[in-house]
């Protein structure tokens, strides 16, 4: 397959101050699960039908990160989250039901992060309805009651994270901490060796909870390597 290849100056960083975003990029209507799944041990990642590669300049920070599925083991804080979740139910589906998920999405956008102007529903639709590859939606309800969705690729030997949305009146629930973990679980449900959870930032505290998900293993000079703390 030949691509054109693009290189995209985002403006700021998303993640750390006084830096610039710039990447290498390139767009397919379809794609290999498989061969994504390499990329992201090559730092590329997925959004829509675009593939993108961080090359910002003197910055080297967004390390892919990565659990495995059959040794993670919920800490005590985590243990806490399940119990106070137990009544939510999880469903596995393919991208449906786009006005519910966009409604949800606006609302979480808007009260989370206060991000009304950059929550259009064509930005979502392209964002995270629109996919060249195998991608799911986890729907987490409490009795009929949405209450939160994420977003995962189906890879060969993983999932991988892309987006989750809350409902921003359950925030006490720490659903964010929740979906990973059944992120996890189902990944190992399905045979699955890792939950990929894209990069991991260091000194960006938003980032930081990617790291409770223990053990897990970060990308370094080409190769995964395992840390437990």
């Amino acid at each position: 397959m030949r691509v054109q290849l693009f290189q995209i100056n985002h403006g700021d960083c998303p993640y750390l101050p006084d830096r610039t975003w710039i990447t290498h990029a390139f767009q397919v209507e379809t794609f290999s699960e498989a061969l994504y799944e390499r990329m992201m041990g090559d730092r590329w990642r997925r959004s829509g039908i675009a593939f993108y590669q961080n090359h910002c300049p003197g910055c080297n920070l967004c390390i892919p990160i990565r659990v495995p599925a059959d040794r993670f083991r919920p800490s005590k804080s985590q243990r806490r989250i399940l119990r106070r979740n137990s009544d939510v139910e999880v469903r596995m589906g393919p991208i449906e039901s786009v006005d519910e998920a966009y409604e949800l999405y606006y609302r979480y956008n808007v009260e989370q992060h206060g991000r009304e102007e950059t929550s259009s529903r064509s930005g979502f639709l392209k964002f995270l309805c629109t996919s060249p590859i195998d991608t799911r939606m986890m729907r987490y309800y409490v009795g009929d009651r949405l209450v939160g969705i994420g977003w995962v690729d189906v890879v060969p030997d993983g999932l991988s994270s892309v987006y989750f949305v809350f409902e921003p009146e359950e925030r006490s629930r720490s659903l964010g901490s929740f979906s990973a973990m059944k992120e996890i679980e189902t990944a190992y449900e399905l045979g699955k060796s890792w939950l990929y959870l894209g990069f991991y930032v260091p000194g960006c505290q938003k980032m930081s909870y990617k790291r409770r998900f223990r053990p897990f293993q970060l990308l370094e000079n080409g190769q995964w390597v395992e840390y437990e703390e």
